[in-house]
C-alpha cells in the first residue's frame, strides 16, 4: 500500500472515492482485506472496541436460523455505520448529516432490522450523536447540540 500507516491509507482511500464524487465507503478491495483481516485476528484491537464489534456479531446474527441472510443483513449495517462515520469525517460541516431520523430511512431498514437499539444507540455516540428525542439523534459537539429544524 505503500503509506506510511494503515489509517493514511484508509484516508487516502476515502478521498480518492470524494474526487469520484462518490463519498462512501473505502472500496479498495487490499486495503479491505487488510482491515478484515485484522478486525478477524487482533484481539488486542477487539479490547479497543470495548468488545463492540463482537456485541454486534453476536446481536445480529442470535436467533437466526439461517445465517447467510443474517450475515449480509449485517454487512450492509456495517456498511451504514461506516458510512456515517466516513460522513462525519469528511464532511463533517453538512448540516445533513447532524441529524439521524431514527423512524425511517436505513435506521429503520437496515439497521434496526438487525441490531438492537442498545447497541445502535451506542454505536452513534461513539461518533458523537445524542437521543434528542424518540424520533432523532442529533451530533453533539463540545456540549453544543446543533438545532436544526427536520
Amino acid at each position: 500500500m505503500g503509506s506510511s500507516s494503515l489509517s493514511e491509507d484508509y484516508r487516502l482511500c476515502l478521498e480518492r472515492e470524494l474526487r469520484r464524487g462518490r463519498a462512501g465507503v473505502c472500496g479498495d478491495p487490499s486495503l479491505r482485506a487488510v482491515l478484515w483481516q485484522i478486525l478477524v485476528e487482533d484481539f488486542d484491537l477487539h479490547g479497543a472496541l470495548q468488545d463492540d464489534a463482537l456485541a454486534l456479531l453476536t446481536d445480529g446474527l442470535w436467533g437466526r436460523a439461517d445465517l447467510a441472510p443474517a450475515l449480509r443483513g449485517l454487512a450492509r449495517a456495517f456498511e451504514l455505520l461506516e458510512l456515517a462515520a466516513v460522513h462525519l469525517y469528511l464532511l463533517p460541516w453538512r448540516k445533513e448529516f447532524t441529524t439521524i431520523k431514527t423512524f425511517s430511512g436505513g435506521y429503520v431498514h437496515v439497521l434496526k432490522g438487525v441490531l438492537s437499539e442498545d447497541l445502535l444507540l451506542k454505536s452513534f455516540q461513539k461518533m458523537g450523536y445524542v437521543r434528542r428525542d424518540n424520533h432523532r439523534l442529533m451530533l453533539h459537539w463540545q456540549g453544543l447540540c446543533p438545532v436544526h429544524s427536520g
